[in-house]
C-alpha cells in the first residue's frame, strides 16, 4: 500500500479497542481514526513549527484525528506553547507530568491515553515530515506495527552514525532483533498492538524502542520497515556517549527481565501512566473534539 492509499481505504485496517493485538477490523462508529503523539522535553522553540506542519497536513474534521502532546516534565515554556495551540485547535490535547521521566515513559503515557485506532509517535523537533507519516500509515494496512528506517540507520555526525551501528550490533546479540534501525523516532501501531505492547513495557529511557520491538516479537506481531528520511535538527537532547551507555544498560535489563520471566507475567509498567493519580498526570486542557462518524485518517494535501 502506498502513501496515496492512506485515505478512506485506511479505515479497513483499524482495529477497535478490546480486539486481539493487530486485528484488522473496521473501527466502531464515533471513534477517532488517528492519534499522533509528540513526546516533548523542553521543546518550546521547535514545537510550534512541528505542530503547524502536522495540523496543516491532517484532516480538519472534528473527531477524525488527534495530536497528543505529552510533556515529559519540561522546565521551559513547552506546556504554555502546547496549551495555547490546543486552545485554538480542538484536534490537540496536552498531557503533562512532573518530574522528567524519559522519552520511553512519555511515549508509553501517550500510547495508553491515545484515542485513535491508529497510533503514531514522532519527534517533536519535526525531524520527520508528513510524507513519512503517510508511509507509516500506509504500512499499517499490511502489518500491526510499522517502523521508520533511515537509510544509514541514523542521521547526523559520523561519530553518531558509528555509535548507532555499534548499538544495533549489541542489541542483535542481546535480544536477537534484526531490524536495520531500531531507534528511528517514527513508529506506528494499530490500537490493539499498541495496547498489548505498551501495557507490558517498562523502559523509561531511549531504549524503549528496542523493548517495544522485542515485545512485538514475543506477541508474534508482524513489523513492517518503512524507508524514511530524517532531517537533522539543531538542539538534539541526545548525549551520544552517556545515552549510548545508558541505552545498553536498559537493553541488558530487558534481557534480564526476559530471562527471569517478568514479561511472561503480563504485568503493567510500574505506575502505569493510565492511572493519572499515581503518575502525577494532568490533561491541559480537555480540548479533544467529540468524534462523529468514521472519516478517513488523513486529508490529502
Amino acid at each position: 500500500m502506498t502513501s496515496e492509499d492512506t485515505g478512506s481505504e485506511q479505515l479497513s485496517i483499524l482495529g477497535p479497542a478490546g480486539t486481539a493485538a493487530g486485528a484488522a477490523s473496521p473501527p466502531l462508529p464515533g471513534t477517532t481514526a488517528l492519534t499522533v503523539i509528540l513526546p516533548c522535553y523542553n521543546e518550546a522553540q521547535r514545537l510550534p513549527e512541528t505542530l503547524q506542519t502536522l495540523l496543516t497536513h491532517l484532516s480538519q474534521t472534528p473527531g477524525e484525528v488527534e495530536v497528543l502532546v505529552v510533556d515529559d516534565g519540561s522546565t521551559d515554556a513547552t506546556v504554555m506553547v502546547a496549551t495555547a495551540v490546543a486552545a485554538a485547535d480542538r484536534r490537540v490535547r496536552v498531557l503533562s507530568y512532573q518530574p522528567n521521566r524519559g522519552k520511553g515513559y512519555a511515549v508509553r503515557t501517550g500510547m495508553l491515553a491515545a484515542e485513535g485506532e491508529l497510533i503514531v509517535f514522532t519527534d517533536a523537533d519535526g525531524s520527520y515530515g508528513p510524507r513519512d507519516l503517510d508511509r507509516i500509515l500506509g504500512a499499517l494496512g499490511e502489518a500491526p506495527v510499522a517502523i521508520g528506517t533511515r537509510a544509514s540507520g541514523t542521521s547526523g555526525p559520523v561519530a553518531r552514525q558509528a555509535a548507532s551501528r555499534v548499538f544495533n550490533l549489541a542489541i542483535r546479540g542481546l535480544l536477537g532483533l534484526r531490524f536495520g534501525d531500531t531507534q528511528s523516532g517514527l513508529k506506528g501501531f494499530r490500537r490493539g498492538a499498541a495496547q498489548a505492547i505498551f501495557r507490558q513495557a517498562r523502559v523509561d529511557g531511549f531504549a524503549f524502542d528496542v523493548e517495544a520491538l522485542w515485545l512485538a516479537g514475543q506477541l508474534r506481531l508482524e513489523v513492517a520497515e518503512v524507508a524514511v528520511q530524517a532531517m537533522e535538527r539543531q538542539g538534539s537532547k541526545v548525549q551520544m556517549l552517556a545515552d549510548a551507555l545508558g541505552m545498553l544498560g536498559e537493553v541488558w535489563e530487558v534481557r534480564r527481565a526476559r530471562t527471569n520471566g517478568a514479561y511472561d507475567a503480563g504485568g503493567e509498567a510500574p505506575n502505569p501512566p493510565s492511572d493519572k493519580a499515581a503518575a502525577g498526570l494532568s490533561e491541559l486542557p480537555l480540548t479533544a473534539a467529540t468524534p462523529s462518524g468514521i472519516p478517513a485518517a488523513l486529508q490529502v494535501s
